[in-house]
């Protein structure tokens, strides 16, 4: 009986030894890799704000070539999360000279917007219909965020044309300002 129980134990120790080893360190029978793709993007945000619903005298000392201007609006570009390159934007304005809404005055008068930091570190900068800011952001500048306020002033022939014009409040322009990015 000895040698019989001997015997069915080696037996049971040959099936549940492998099985045992195959348990414990799984055979790989075949793999395949995929990739796990994501993306941010570059959280971006552009406005731009009217200062006051003021309507301005056209004849007052500020306004004239050689005043500071008034400031009439600003504009703030936001970028979270930079583009992987240098990136350049650059704000434009596009405006007319200062017409009646009154379809019989037909006085035009010229002005020039003058733009500077909102801190007011920086001196007013000249813009007009063809000059620009531009704003770069680079990839370790984090978060980023730029304000700018721009003023009108009358030129020389609009200062001029102001002194002879129509008396009336209805002088309007309306000024767009576009973002665009290299």
């Amino acid at each position: 009986m000895k040698k019989h129980a001997v015997l069915m134990l080696s037996l049971i120790f040959i099936f549940i030894l492998p099985s045992l080893w195959a348990a414990t360190t799984p055979q790989t029978l075949g793999s395949d890799t995929i990739t796990f793709n994501g993306y941010i993007e570059s959280g971006l945000y552009f406005s731009v704000s009217r200062l006051a619903d003021t309507s301005y005298n056209l004849l007052s000392e500020e306004l004239q070539p050689e005043g500071e201007g008034v400031d009439i609006g600003s504009w703030t570009l936001r970028v979270d999360n930079p583009p992987v390159t240098e990136t350049t934007f650059t704000i434009t304005y596009t405006f007319e000279p200062l017409k009646s809404t009154i379809s019989s005055i037909k006085d035009e008068i010229d002005f020039i917007l003058l733009e500077r930091l909102e801190d007011e570190s920086s001196e007013p900068v000249e813009r007009n219909n063809i000059i620009g800011s531009q704003v770069t952001v680079v990839l370790d500048s984090g978060l980023s965020t730029f304000t700018h306020i721009f003023a009108a002033r009358l030129t020389t022939d609009g200062a001029a044309t102001a002194m002879r014009a129509a008396a009336t409040d209805t002088y309007q322009s309306d000024i767009t300002v576009s973002l665009a990015a290299e």
